[in-house]
C-alpha cells in the first residue's frame, strides 16, 4: 500500500491537433513471488511495451495526421490502477481521443491476433481485417466482444472508442516462471507492427 509508482506519457504532434490517437501498454509485471521465485514478464508485458516504443520511433519519423499519445501504465497487474488513475485525472479531455489501442501480450502471433471490442467497433475491426488481407500479413484476426481484462477497460467505461489487441498461439507461458525473453518467439511481430501502422495511417 505504501509503494509509489507512476505512468509514463509522451506524444508526437500531428498535423491535426484536435483529435488524438492513443497507444497504451502496462510496464509492470508480477515480478518476485516470494523471495526466490520470479515471474519475468517477457510477454506480459515487455512485449507490449516494445510495440509501444517501436510505434513511437516510427511516428517520430513519419509525422502522423493525428497527434499520437503514448502511455505506459503502472500497476495493471494489481487491478488496472495506473489506467484507472489516468482516466480519473486525464491530462487532456478523453472526448478528444479518436481511437485507442492497448497492447498486452504482443510476443507470439503464430495464430494471428485477437481484437477485444471488435464487435463493439465493427467498422474499425472490418478495416483492420481488410488491411491485413490486402497486405497478406497475419494468419488471422479473430473478433471478440467486450472484456475488462486490460487497461483499455478503464477508457471503454468512459466511452472512449478502443481496442485491446493480443497475439495468439506460440508459447503459452503466462503469469509464471516460463515467461522469459529467451523463449518468446515474436513469430509475427513485424507483420503485426506493419498492420498497426497501416491501420493508423488509414484512420
Amino acid at each position: 500500500k505504501n509503494h509509489e509508482t507512476q505512468n509514463v506519457i509522451g506524444y508526437i504532434e500531428g498535423t491535426t491537433t484536435d483529435s488524438l490517437l492513443v497507444f497504451t501498454a502496462h510496464y509492470d509485471h508480477l515480478g518476485m513471488m516470494g523471495r526466490q521465485t520470479i515471474f519475468p514478464g517477457a510477454n506480459d508485458n515487455a512485449s507490449g511495451v516494445s510495440m509501444l516504443l517501436n510505434l513511437m520511433k516510427y511516428f517520430s519519423k513519419a509525422r502522423p495526421k493525428y497527434t499520437v499519445v503514448f502511455i505506459a501504465f503502472a500497476a495493471e497487474e494489481i487491478g488496472l490502477v495506473g489506467s484507472g488513475y489516468f482516466t480519473s485525472h486525464p491530462l487532456f479531455p478523453l472526448t478528444q481521443i479518436k481511437f485507442l489501442i492497448n497492447f498486452d501480450l504482443a510476443g507470439t502471433g503464430d495464430d494471428g491476433i485477437q481484437v477485444v471490442n471488435g464487435k463493439v467497433y465493427q467498422r474499425k475491426f472490418d478495416l483492420i481485417v481488410r488491411l491485413n488481407e490486402q497486405n497478406k500479413l497475419l494468419k488471422q484476426i479473430k473478433i471478440r466482444g467486450e472484456a475488462c481484462n486490460s487497461d483499455h477497460c478503464m477508457f471503454h467505461a468512459k466511452g472512449v472508442p478502443c481496442f485491446y489487441i493480443y497475439t495468439l498461439g506460440g508459447i503459452q507461458a503466462y503469469h509464471d516462471i516460463y515467461d522469459r525473453a529467451e523463449t518468446l518467439p515474436l513469430t509475427d511481430y513485424q507483420d503485426y507492427f506493419v498492420l498497426l501502422t497501416k491501420f493508423v495511417e488509414t484512420l
